[in-house]
């Protein structure tokens, strides 16, 4: 956790309330799931008797008053849904009150989760975004993007629905007050009230509009005999409006990037982008909170909401600092998390001991998304971020797309971007650093624009065999440039297939030596005369000389006709059994622990099953893998058909981890015939269907899946197997009475066969590893847990070459 104070105001310490001491998860099926989330982005803030709460989209912070900790919540651990958009403190019945952007609504009290989800999962045409909640009495009004819902919180019902637009129309209410006469709304229509005894108050017509002009309100404030009101959207320019009650209306100021109004009996805080305002009540400025000082060092203003405690304290939500508690004059403490610097994830990758992320991310077209550069790495002391103010290398740069790890030195990571080359980070010592930058023509790339910069565009990068690392440099003649380490030195490629290309993507060498890509190709037709719907696989061989390419040879997408280079081994396509392309739009490479390339398209999954002929072969064929529906019937579907593919990585027990576009993620067995976990949004915590890159820590199985929402991981179950048994244990051990989980078996050999039999030797149980590690439930063959007593665990190859036992007790 980044604090910047060992101390608050003593004032502070109260004692502890029960309703957010949430330690079960209100998400059943959140077990075994972390989430890596950026808790940086802070949208609103709520104050309750011991707590002060931040609102991000995918959680809420808490910090506590008593001691200054600070924590998370999410759907793991209290929270139903993602997309945070309203919070609020209900004082009436001591919860917090947190709304979803799809109309969810949960209620935190009394050391569990309620959840209200009438509206979201009601079919319905309009915005069902909670926007905010007024508590009132025993009921809350809830603001929507329709109109107004009125809560029970005790019966976890609604109510009532207020349509208050002009006929009962929908109409957005952007915020709610009240005082001693009025419920007061601020709408995209202008303001509107009605008296708060009104029996017909879910009527249109008992609304009375009390603002000047009928355009969108965004935020207002019952302040000082009247209504304090800011007229605009919300992050844009506002008036400050003061209306009294006669109607009397009076401009207070025009607030530049406006986000938010707080107020009290004494202050009123007006909170924009780039400060913080407090009047009084004679609306006279008092004073002024502009760029935050945090442990001496001066940050960007970037205000997004604020509030005085009961103590008298100024606090903040920011959108780069999480929450801020202010010590003095702009100089405040800060509450964050330690996390990535973004939950933008474009690309994961986990080397050695050491997890890479980067955000980047290119257009449907691929032109650049200009996302910041920022390269998050976590490691044994937590998180690091390299960023043009720690890594000056970086300055300039834009969307870093890709990691690629030296196999022959995981710390030794090379990152390539879409404009800026490869930048190359040395992360052996006690923080990450960027050390260098391919860029140049010194370093083999070619600018697109003679006269332009940022314009080297590098989409994946790869590791050969021989520890050379290959780059695409897109869109010029000279389509690949190789990087030796040995001696520092750099080469260009030239070849028909790929000149002028816009990308190759997904690299990947096999271990026959070839080395497969995708292309992606631009509109040049004219530079050079390929057809530029041209798109498919591209798989070429250095024949073991990197350095003299003129012995190389490949074969490509492209047809023979459009590219007369002698080194051209031949037109291919993704060719199923009959002959007939499958598809050509490749989105993911991959080779399984058979030496087999698995091949993710737009219309699903393909394999090459021989890929040691495909130079040899005029016409090979790649296969669907069809799964039997097991419905009585003959019929079978073919491995995720229609699916977009966007990674398919291979776990240590060579099963198939396959992330989609809008579906989730997919766990099948070896062969793919049989589908064993599958993850969406619906039925796990994942914060969104679309994955954009899998990867796996070896040696404890746990799986990351980059979205573009947050980083999430998933304890799997494959290890890296070890090459002998001479580490081989169980546990837990012993198994205690009240364990009833399950029971590793693990330093094994990558599929061994296990064995469990009690004293007597008679077998309980058996089973074969997944990986490097083998389970146990406690029970026997017949399904019965096991009695008190020592247990044998014996353990084999596949061909019986090597073998081990070990023991467990089990105490029932």
């Amino acid at each position: 956790m980044r604090k910047y104070s060992a101390k608050l105001f003593a004032a502070t310490i109260c004692a502890l309330l029960g309703y957010l001491n949430i330690a079960e998860s209100a998400f059943a099926a959140s077990s075994g799931w972390n989430t890596h989330y950026s808790y940086n982005q802070v949208t609103s803030i709520a104050e309750t008797p011991d707590r002060i709460a931040g609102a991000t989209r995918l959680g809420l912070l808490i910090v506590e008053k008593a001691d200054n900790s600070i924590r998370s919540l999410t759907k793991i651990n209290g929270l139903s849904d993602y997309f945070i958009s309203a919070l609020a403190y209900n004082p009436y019945d001591n919860s917090l009150l947190v709304g979803y952007e799809n109309g969810n609504i949960d209620i935190l009290r009394n050391g569990k989760t309620d959840n209200i989800n009438t509206l979201k999962i009601k079919q319905l045409d309009s915005d069902k975004k909670i926007i905010d909640f007024l508590p009132l009495g025993d009921i809350v009004l809830v603001a929507t993007g329709f109109g107004i819902l009125e809560l029970d919180p005790e019966k976890l019902e609604i109510r009532s629905t207020y349509y208050i637009g002009n006929d009962a129309a929908d109409l957005k209410v952007n915020r709610l007050a009240v005082d001693s006469e009025y419920i007061y709304a601020a709408t995209a229509a202008g303001l509107k009230r009605v008296a708060v005894d009104s029996p017909t108050r879910h009527l249109y017509e008992s609304w009375e509009h009390i603002s000047a002009t009928s355009n969108e309100y965004c935020d207002l404030c019952k302040f000082a005999g009247g209504i304090v009101a800011a007229r605009g959207n919300r992050g844009a320019s506002n008036i400050l409006e003061f209306i009294l009650p006669d109607g009397t209306t009076q401009n207070i100021a025009t607030i530049a990037g406006f986000y938010r109004l707080w107020c009290n009996d004494e202050k009123l805080l007006v909170t924009a982008n780039a400060g913080i305002r407090i009047y009084n009540t004679s609306l006279t400025q008092l004073e002024t909170y502009g760029n935050p000082i945090i442990a001496g060092i001066q940050q960007s203003a970037a205000y997004r909401d604020a509030l005085i405690s009961g103590d008298g304290i100024l606090w903040a939500a920011h959108n780069t600092l999480a929450i801020l508690c202010n010590k003095e004059l702009n100089t405040w403490n800060s509450y964050l998390p330690e996390g990535p610097a973004s939950n933008m994830t474009h690309h994961v990758r986990f080397a050695g001991d050491k997890l890479w992320v980067v955000p980047g991310s290119t257009t449907s077209a691929w032109n650049n998304a200009q996302r910041a550069p920022v390269i998050s790495v976590l490691g044994n002391k937590g998180w690091s971020i390299l960023n043009t103010a720690s890594s000056p290398l970086l300055t300039g740069a834009t969307d870093l797309l890709h990691i690629t790890a030296n196999p022959k030195n995981p710390d030794n990571v090379f990152i390539s971007s879409w404009g800026s080359g490869v930048f190359e980070v040395d992360a052996s010592g006690d923080a990450p650093q960027v050390v260098r930058h391919h860029f140049t023509s010194d370093n083999g790339f070619q600018n697109i624009f003679a006269n332009a910069t940022r314009y080297v565009r590098v989409a994946s990068t790869a590791f050969d065999k021989n520890n050379v690392l290959w780059m695409p440099n897109s869109q010029v003649p000279n389509g690949l440039v190789a990087y030796f380490q040995t001696d520092d030195s750099y080469k260009r490629y030239s070849y028909g297939a790929i000149a002028y290309v816009f990308t190759l993507t997904h690299f990947m060498q096999a271990s026959n030596g070839d080395m497969w890509s995708a292309v992606v190709r631009q509109g040049a037709q004219s530079e050079s005369g390929i057809p530029v719907s041209t798109v498919g696989l591209f798989i070429w061989n250095d024949n073991g000389t990197p350095k003299d390419d003129r012995d190389d040879y490949y074969r490509s997408v492209v047809p023979v006709a459009y590219d007369r280079d002698s080194r051209n081994k031949g037109h291919i396509e993704l060719w199923d059994e009959e002959g007939v392309v499958i598809s050509n739009k490749i989105t993911a490479i991959a080779e399984d622990q058979n030496g087999f390339i698995w091949i993710g398209t737009d219309n699903g999954v393909v394999v090459q099953y021989r890929p040691q002929s495909i130079f040899t072969t005029e016409k090979p064929v790649f296969s669907k893998i069809k799964i039997a529906r097991n419905d009585g019937t003959q019929t079978a579907d073919y491995l995720l058909d229609g699916k977009v593919i966007t990674a398919i990585t291979v776990d240590p027990a060579n099963r198939k981890w396959i992330g989609t576009e809008g579906s989730g993620v997919y766990l099948v067995s070896a062969d793919g015939s049989r589908q064993i976990e599958a993850f969406n949004t619906t039925n796990s915590p994942l914060p969104s269907d679309y994955i954009n890159a899998i990867t796996i820590d070896e040696n404890t199985g746990e799986v990351y899946f980059a979205t573009g929402e947050g980083l999430i991981s998933f304890t799997g179950n494959a290890t890296k197997g070890s090459p002998t048994y001479s580490n081989i244990y169980a546990y837990p051990n012993p198994v205690r009475p009240e364990y009833r989980g399950r029971i590793t078996i693990t330093g094994l050999v990558a599929g061994s066969t296990v064995k469990i039999s009690d004293a007597a030797g008679r077998i309980v149980y058996e089973t074969t590893s997944v990986g490097g590690q083998a389970y146990w439930d406690g029970r026997n063959l017949w399904g019965d847990e096991v009695k008190s007593g020592i247990y044998l665990i014996f353990v084999a190859n596949e061909d019986g070459s090597m073998s081990g036992v070990t023991k467990i007790a089990v105490v029932r």
